[in-house]
Order: structure tokens, then C-alpha cells, then sequence
């Protein structure tokens, strides 16, 4: 693909943006209000986030505080805890392509290839 090509590509990304800034108070409000939940071992712990990573609520089965096993129920959390981050993170990347209507990591990839080609044109 030449730069042309690649300038062609990129422009019309661009294109794509509109009204920026209401699209991206838009976007803020949806991911600050989006829930996502995980649990581990089970249901034992259920841990709850924002689409932005913030954890909003732990709720831990009482059944663990009687089990004699405390390093079995951070596990569980760590395991919860990390498993709603990556859930909150697809939930972002799913509302940014929603909002915008496009992916922005459409635009690394065109910036990339303009970079490899040195920025010369393809004949």
C-alpha cells in the first residue's frame, strides 16, 4: 500500500470523528455507568467494576470466613479481581467502538505502516 493509499486511509478515519468532544462526554458517561462482574471459586467471591477498572463492590460468601483457609480466599479475590479488569477492558474497547464507530487502534495500525514505508510512496 503506498502513502497515498495509506493518507487516503487515515483521512477518511478521521473523517469518522464528528463532534469529537460530545462523543467523548458521551463515552464517559457510559463507562462510568456500565457494571461488569466476575466471581472465582465458584461463586465464593463476586467482584464488581466500572468499564473504566474502578471495583464498585466485593461480595465474599460467608461460608469463607469459617474456612480455616485464608490464602485460598485472597486467591479467590486476586482471581476475581483480575478476571473483571479484563472484563472491563473488552467493555471499554466494545463502548469506544460504539460511540466513535471505530476501532482507535484501526489508526496505530495505518500509523505503523506509514512508519515501515519511511513515509515514501509506493510505485
Amino acid at each position: 500500500m503506498g502513502v497515498f493509499d495509506q493518507m487516503k486511509n487515515l483521512k477518511e478515519a478521521f473523517s469518522q470523528f464528528g463532534n469529537f468532544k460530545e462523543k467523548q462526554e458521551e463515552l464517559q458517561k457510559r463507562l462510568a455507568t456500565l457494571r461488569v462482574s466476575a466471581s472465582a471459586g465458584a461463586g465464593m467471591v463476586e467482584v464488581t467494576a466500572t468499564a473504566e477498572g474502578t471495583l464498585t463492590n466485593i461480595v465474599i460468601n460467608p461460608i469463607m470466613f469459617s474456612a480455616d483457609d485464608k490464602r485460598m480466599l485472597e486467591d479467590l479475590i486476586l482471581s476475581a479481581t483480575n478476571e473483571v479488569h479484563r472484563k472491563a477492558k473488552e467493555a471499554m474497547a466494545h463502548e469506544v467502538r460504539n460511540v466513535l464507530g471505530f476501532n482507535p487502534s484501526d489508526f496505530e495500525g495505518i500509523l505503523n505502516q506509514m512508519g515501515k514505508d519511511g513515509g515514501t510512496a509506493s510505485v
